[in-house]
């Protein structure tokens, strides 16, 4: 129980979701000119940063999108021989350097590198919040991998869309690796890109391993990283489940749900779809229709609350106050 809690906490930190609560969905044709000044105001602050901003998940590929996903690489924060680059982010190396000490006395399982981008994440975020009037962060939830930004709606006269903001969140990290892990062919039906995300982090978890946005996939039992590329990652659950995923079966949802269900062991399969219904659980998001059977049959064995179920799901009556 205590590994699976600690894979949620894990989960929902890397995952993002709504953390602000206020922040609204964005239609598609604002995308592009919120995203255009939410990078000149940060460029205002950070006159010495190139930002180079990759779309992740479903941004722009859908009507509406929950929030914005963004990947930016983590040679913009980390140089060679991790070296932070702090005068491009206007950071004080003495402040630095106790914000990175008090994380590494409490670091447990992270690595120098982690250690030293979450140090430099966290004051990036406050120095945000203190510049900005447009911006605001979670300085609090900031520093895994991802600073959480709140921002006004804009649209392509670059007016205020009233008076809504929009989630984006800029994830740090190997660019192929994000794009990788945020990814997902398909959207349809009540399945949204982070269906299939959650997914796959519940099968590498049936397999011993921990699957994380930003890095990687490591070894539960020796922390080890097993796969830094989309092409380890694959070969691993091939290896661990003794199957042939290609890219095009795992980049979606539905084709990867339909050969698990073929190609692996019943309890191995029910082993999965136990984890990945507990991630859900605890997920902004609606379960997918075709395992709402099984959330029903499973739902006191697995202790699922559907608190997060969205008000127009066929479960919501089977919430749990």
């Amino acid at each position: 129980m205590i590994s699976l809690i600690k894979l949620l906490r894990e989960v929902l930190v890397d995952e993002g979701g709504n953390v602000f609560g206020t922040t609204s969905s964005i239609k598609k044709e604002y995308i592009l000119p919120t995203l255009d000044l939410f990078t000149k105001e940060l460029k205002r602050i950070y006159p010495k940063v190139n930002f180079k901003f990759e779309s992740l998940g479903s941004v722009g590929k859908k009507d509406e999108s929950g929030d914005i996903d963004l990947g930016m690489s983590i040679d913009d924060f980390i140089g060679p021989q991790n070296k932070p680059l702090l005068s491009n982010w206007n950071i004080d190396p003495k402040e630095f350097q106790v914000t990175y000490d008090t994380i590494r006395k409490k670091a447990k399982t992270a690595t120098e590198l982690q250690s030293t981008l979450r140090a430099i994440l966290q004051l990036i975020a406050i120095d945000i919040e203190n510049k900005s009037q447009l911006i605001t962060t979670d300085s609090k939830s900031a520093g895994s991998g991802s600073i959480f930004c709140t921002f006004p709606q804009y649209d392509k006269d670059g007016n205020k869309v009233e008076d809504k903001t929009v989630q984006i969140d800029i994830n740090v990290g190997n660019i192929d690796w994000l794009k990788f892990s945020y990814y997902s062919n398909t959207y349809k039906d009540n399945v949204k890109g982070l269906h299939r995300t959650q997914l796959m982090v519940a099968l590498f978890q049936a397999a011993g391993m921990t699957f994380s946005h930003g890095a990687g996939v490591k070894s539960k039992d020796t922390g080890e990283m097993i796969a830094s590329n989309p092409q380890e990652a694959i070969e691993a659950l091939n290896k661990a489940y003794n199957i042939k995923l290609t890219p095009d079966v795992v980049n979606d949802y539905f084709e990867l749900i339909s050969y698990l269900e073929k190609n692996i062991s019943r309890d191995k399969y029910n082993q999965v779809l136990d984890i990945y219904l507990k991630i859900l659980d605890s997920t902004r998001a609606d379960i997918p229709t075709n395992l709402q059977d099984y959330w029903i049959e499973n739902q006191t064995r697995l202790g699922l609350k559907g608190k997060f179920l969205p008000d127009n799901s066929s479960l919501t009556k089977y919430k749990v106050a």
